[in-house]
């Protein structure tokens, strides 16, 4: 039985950031992989870009990095009233995946909200917890080290400013941003 960790978030855009978490979690955790999980709706409700460049953008930037991947699962639950819960997207991806196991990878500035999510308890039986350390966020850590504090948000700020990115932005996906026009204002 293989172990799957997921590394869900809203990718709007995948920063190196996250490819630090991936990378750290492949070499640190006995997992045989790392799927990206791009939300197929923003939890809160924020504007993304479309989920559809979401998932190329997650698929520019795994393929820089031997066995990190892309999950499409909550598209599948597109219309599920519980797409976008944690728990729901878990229970689908072990019922398509009977055979494997999954780890949910979330950082430690997360890990203080985790009391709001829905049916957390839950969560926690259908998956093991990997704690990713982050800058700014301590707390949590035990030890880790800290991965950058490198935010989509930042990320997008800057693009909309017209600054520079690319040592926040795998080259690829920063191609591709820059060809489809994303995340200009």
């Amino acid at each position: 039985m293989k172990e799957i960790a997921l590394l869900g978030g809203s990718f709007n855009p995948p920063h190196v950031g996250h490819l630090m978490a991936a990378w750290y979690v492949l070499a640190t955790e006995p997992v045989s992989e790392v799927w990206l999980l791009p939300s197929y709706r923003h939890p809160f409700g924020k504007a993304l870009a479309s989920y559809d460049d979401r998932v190329e953008m997650c698929r520019l930037a795994a393929a820089t990095i031997r066995g990190l991947h892309v999950c499409t699962a909550e598209a599948e639950l597109a219309g599920d009233p519980m797409v976008g819960y944690t728990v729901r997207t878990l229970e689908h991806l072990r019922e398509r995946h009977p055979g494997d196991r999954f780890a949910l990878v979330i950082g430690t500035d997360i890990l203080g909200e985790t009391g709001k999510w829905h049916r957390w308890d839950r969560v926690q039986e259908l998956c093991r917890v990997v704690v990713v350390g982050r800058q700014g966020h301590e707390d949590g850590a035990g030890g880790r080290p800290l991965l950058p504090a490198v935010s989509s948000t930042e990320v997008r700020e800057r693009l909309v400013r017209g600054a520079e990115v690319s040592h926040l932005v795998p080259r690829r996906v920063l191609a591709y941003v820059r060809e489809k026009g994303l995340y200009r204002g």
